[in-house]
Parts: C-alpha cells; structure tokens; sequence
C-alpha cells in the first residue's frame, strides 16, 4: 500500500477522501473524532505545496439533496482545525449524488477533473466499492493517507498477537457481520466473551427461551455451526451470559430485573437489555487475565443509563487490564471516550463496517485499488 509520503504533492492539485460522517446536532458537530483523524493528512499536504479538494459523505441522502445533511458543519471545523481557508476546498456532500454509491464512471470522471493525485484517508469507507474510494482512485495516481495507514498497521498488529492469553469481546447488533470475525479469529484467540444481541442470537442457538430479546434468527445455522466448533475444541473457551438483565421495554426500565438464563417462564413478556451481575463477575475475571484483548461491540443498550451498567463496568475492566488492549467500531469507540478510558488503550479503531471486514480476514476494495 504506498503512503502519501511517497506521493509528489508540491504545487498538485489532489483529491483527498476523508471520513466526514460524524454526527450532526442541530446544524453543530456532536462528535468530531472522525475529522480529527484525518487533520495530519491535510496538514502535510497543505504544509507541502498541495492544492486540496476534499470531499466525503455525511448519512443516508441516498442520492438525494438533503438540507439536514449538507457539508457546510465539516467545513466550517475543518477551517477551526487547519487554520485557514488557503489552498483547500470542500466539495458537498459526496451522497447527494447517486453515482457515488453506484461506483458511477461518470460520477469518478467528475470528481477528478483537474486533479493529479488522490489520497485515501477514510479508513472508515474502504470497504465499500463507491466512485469515491475505489472509482476515482483507478483514474489517478493514488495513495493512503496517514489514518489509513494508522488504521491497517494498528488492526494489522491486533492480528498478529500471540495466541496465547488472547481474548476477544464481541457485542452488539449485527451479528452477520461479528460472527464472521469470530470465525477469522478462532485458530488466533484462546478466548471469546459474547454479549448484546450476538449473545441472545448464541443462545438462541443453544436453544435457550428469551422471551422477547432481539434475536437475529437469519444467522442461527451460523451460531450453531459456531457453537458446535467450540465444542469439539477443549483449548477454546467461549463466554456466554448466565444471567441479563430484562425490561418490557428497551427505551426505559419497566419491570427491570436481573434472571438467570433458562428462567423462561418468568421472561415471557421482557426483553434482555444489558448482562446480569454473574456474567459480569465471569467477564472481569476472564478480562483480568488476558494478555492481548480485541473488544468490538457493547454488552447491552447502552444508549439508555439504566442498561448501561454491564458495557460500563466492562470498559473499566478492559481499560485497567495488564495487557495490550484494542478496540474498534464506532459506537465501542465513543462509549469509550464517554467514559474516559480512551488514553488507556493501545489502538482504538474509529470505523465500524471497514474494521469488522478487515478482522474478518476480508479483502477490502478501497484498500486493494491502493496497492
């Protein structure tokens, strides 16, 4: 993958790809770690006599103008990060056009009109093959800007820990996209701790009653397939919750209480919202004694205060930990600096859909068309 150190950049025009999708509050940045990533990157071209036109996405529009959604909030703290307003500019919003998530030609053709150079330093869309990451960077001499290459070289080293003593925390929604990281990682980790809808999905699969929990049962032959490779292999230990916590409802406590898995008949009516106070008693000891932890994904709704107690206590246990600790995906990223521990970890990965693929052992296109 060449860098954008190895690029000619002096009095070029280039194109630089960032990751602007950072949420928006009322016309203000609510969160805007994504763009910081990417300030060493523009600064280097910039301070090297580059002419920048950046471009990237915010949301959904899905092809259309959205006035919710435009690019005006990026520039204005792009201009508070940089300093100036010389020699760059930013182009609207990268979605607002339906050639960018088609990989239109047409649309690629657009975009490099009068540029020499492109640099990709949105890490976070490289697992998407749209006219922005994989269409423009056919069309140009191109390079991976430096969270890129932050990004590959921190996931690259969580890959190659020694398997030994090494754990990985898997949470969440969207258990199509996380079992294929476990199945990547079970010949590389010793150990595996499950929790949020994965982990009622695994117990789905194990053929426990949830009552109303979430289940993403268009992956149970996968969980079981899974689960049945746990069991055939004694040096792999995989944790599931012995007990949750329940609610009737998953935006306010309602009838919350703490049950042991197997407790159907007092479940019916609830829905599993965070991990009870035995399983997490299990997790701390399991997390205490890891060397390498890898965790992606949170242990419930943590969105909502009162179901947040076992995500919370998990961060801590994670962030104290004697080992070397990653973690990646945006929503376990920004739970982690919103409980502070952010200085703790050795690499945290701010993408979510990218970093799941790469972990997965997958090849990603944005990645690929820079090689």
């Amino acid at each position: 993958m060449k860098k954008v150190q190895e690029a000619k950049i002096k009095d070029k025009n280039v194109l630089v790809r960032i990751d602007a999708d950072v949420p928006i509050v009322n016309g203000f940045i609510d969160d805007d770690t994504r763009l910081k990533a990417s300030i060493p990157t523009l600064k280097y071209l910039l301070e090297g006599g580059a002419r920048a036109t950046i471009i990237g996405h915010i949301g959904r529009p899905k092809g259309k103008e959205d006035p919710n959604l435009k690019i005006r909030p990026i520039e204005d703290k792009l201009i508070e990060f940089l300093g100036t307003h010389n020699n760059w500019q930013i182009l609207e919003n990268l979605r607002f056009n339906k050639g960018e998530e088609e990989n239109d030609p047409e649309f690629a053709k657009q975009l490099i009109v009068g540029q020499d150079v492109f640099i990709q330093d949105a890490f976070a869309t490289c697992h998407r093959a749209h006219a922005s990451t994989v269409g423009v960077a056919k069309l140009l001499p191109s390079y991976a800007g430096m969270s890129v290459f932050r990004e590959v070289e921190g996931l690259s080293k969580i890959l190659d820990s020694p398997k030994e003593g090494f754990l990985i925390i898997i949470g969440g929604r969207k258990a199509e996209d996380k079992l294929p990281v476990i199945e990547n990682l079970f010949d590389k980790a010793e150990s595996f701790i499950i929790g949020g809808v994965v982990a009622s999905t695994f117990l789905a699969g194990k053929g426990c009653d949830l009552g109303k929990s979430l289940i993403e049962k268009e992956v149970l032959p996968d969980t079981k397939k899974i689960l049945a490779k746990f069991s055939q292999d004694a040096s792999k230990k995989l944790l599931l919750p012995k007990d949750l916590l329940f609610s009737r409802s998953i935006e306010k406590p309602i009838d919350a209480q703490e049950l042991d898995i197997g407790a159907a008949d007092k479940m019916a009516d609830l829905m599993g919202v965070d991990i009870g106070a035995e399983t997490i008693s299990n997790y701390k000891f399991e997390i205490k004694n890891a060397k390498t932890i890898f965790w992606n994904g949170n242990m419930g709704v943590s969105e909502v205060p009162e179901f947040a107690r076992g995500t919370w206590t998990i961060a801590e246990a994670i962030g104290n930990a004697e080992a070397k600790i990653y973690a990646g995906g945006g929503d376990t990223a920004a739970f982690i600096r919103k409980v502070g521990l952010g200085d703790n970890f050795d690499f945290i990965s701010n993408a979510g859909g990218a970093t799941l693929e790469y972990m997965a052992g997958k090849k990603l296109p944005g990645l690929e068309v820079l090689e």
